[in-house]
């Protein structure tokens, strides 16, 4: 800091940009935004890239500022334009979001590859991911990995984790649990929060390791402690469950309510589920409701499930499209309803092991009520996930429909295992 002022006090504008940096993060000083912006302004008056492009950034986050799209674009564009990397890919987070102004992909994707070609490994990570998801572009998971592998070389960590993904999916490769889990903990070792929560979860469900919920616990607090919302409902399932940790319900509320406090779907359902329960609070069907209403208007397929169990249908399914309610039938689907749905059978290490809990999974109900495209999304482990497979496909369904005729949807379907 000290040589740095020297710098600035002469007007060296770089200098000014390091001071405000230097605020902006807390290194050194106590953080102080509006300092920041202060020595930012500086450095940019003279024409610094760096400087306006890290004002672009205050104004993005609201940070010391109002919160403002258009600022951040002013001042993002007035760094770009002289070519600094870091700035055309903020421009291009701008359209890809679609904050301030309509969003636009093709031109998020023009601005990603300007900075991609300066080797801004951000960039090359969200063209990736443009690539992996098909935004302004057609899906292409080969080519994906090709520009992750680019930033991987260079240990972005971002990268590093989405190649797991993609192994851990069999998008564009062969699946391999092991090798997804390599790249997780390359990833990991950055602190990387959601590589740490995806090797929690290949521990919770033993996908190419030996299944061990205390080590997927350890993980998902590594994560969640650093304010992941997916580490941290994971761990408040496992704390109510109690696999790998001491089964304790107001453990698992307060990491569900972190969780919901940023939104999390799975979360909100999860709530609900404690209060439907009465699981370390008063049962409360109406708060259950309440909590299952917030989670299925983000489109929660568990949901929607908790909601029709709760109101009127024995076996419950819920849809992830927006079912039909009184009075509002526009554009909306009347869910599937279970019309036979045997008990499905224990497997015999869950048995002996006297295991048991609640399999998620989800299911695409046809038009002629038959399942298709079954997939564990809660897995039990111990033979259970198998047999729940098992059960499901022989249950049968009035199919959902829309407007009186019969269509396809997909619907989450929880099969419990309870010994008797």
């Amino acid at each position: 800091m000290i040589w740095f002022r020297k710098a600035a006090e002469k007007g060296n504008a770089a200098a000014q940009n390091n001071i405000g940096w230097l605020y902006e993060s807390g290194f050194g000083v106590k953080q102080d935004y509006g300092e920041a912006l202060g020595w930012f302004s500086k450095g940019a008056n003279q024409g610094n890239a760096d400087a306006q492009n890290n004002i672009g950034w205050l104004y993005e986050k609201g940070f010391g500022v109002k919160q403002d799209y258009a600022e951040a674009m002013t001042f993002y564009r007035k760094a770009a334009d002289q070519g600094n990397a870091r700035a055309e890919a903020n421009v291009g987070g701008l359209y890809e979001k679609g904050l301030g102004m309509k969003q636009d992909y093709v031109e998020a994707m023009t601005w990603y590859r300007r900075a991609a070609d300066q080797g801004n490994t951000n960039a090359q990570v969200s063209i990736g991911w443009f690539y992996q998801k098909g935004w302004g572009t057609k899906p292409d998971h080969a080519e994906a990995l090709t520009w992750y592998l680019d930033a991987a070389n260079k240990k972005n960590p971002y990268a590093e984790n989405d190649i797991g993904a993609l192994y851990e999916g069999g998008l564009g490769v062969k699946q391999d649990y092991a090798v997804a889990m390599a790249w997780y903990y390359r990833a990991a070792s950055q602190g990387h929060a959601s590589a740490q929560n995806n090797i929690g979860r290949l521990y919770e469900n033993g996908w190419g390791v030996e299944q061990d919920y205390a080590k997927a616990a350890d993980w998902y607090r590594k994560a969640a402690e650093q304010g992941n919302a997916d580490a941290e409902t994971d761990l408040g399932m496992l704390y109510l469950d109690g696999h790998g940790v001491k089964q304790d319900y107001s453990e698992a509320m307060n990491w569900f309510r972190k969780a919901e406090e940023q939104g999390d779907a799975d979360a909100r359902n999860d709530i609900g589920w404690i209060y439907q329960n009465g699981l370390g609070v008063p049962q409360d069907k109406s708060e259950a409701m309440k909590w299952y209403g917030r989670a299925a208007d983000q489109g929660n397929a568990r949901a929607v499930n908790n909601l029709i169990g709760l109101s009127q249908t024995p076996h419950a399914t819920g849809t992830i499209v927006r079912l039909c309610s009184n009075g509002n039938t526009a554009d909306c689907v009347t869910p599937p309803r279970a019309v036979f749905a045997p008990d499905p059978e224990f497997s015999k290490e869950a048995r002996d092991a006297k295991y048991q809990g609640t399999c998620v999974l989800k299911v695409t109900v046809g038009t002629d009520g038959l399942l298709t495209n079954i997939r564990v999304v809660k897995s039990l482990g111990k033979g259970l996930d198998e047999k729940a497979v098992e059960a499901v496909q022989k249950w049968k369904f009035e199919p959902g429909k829309k407007d009186g005729q019969p269509v396809a949807a997909e619907i989450a379907i929880e099969v419990d295992f309870h010994l008797k």
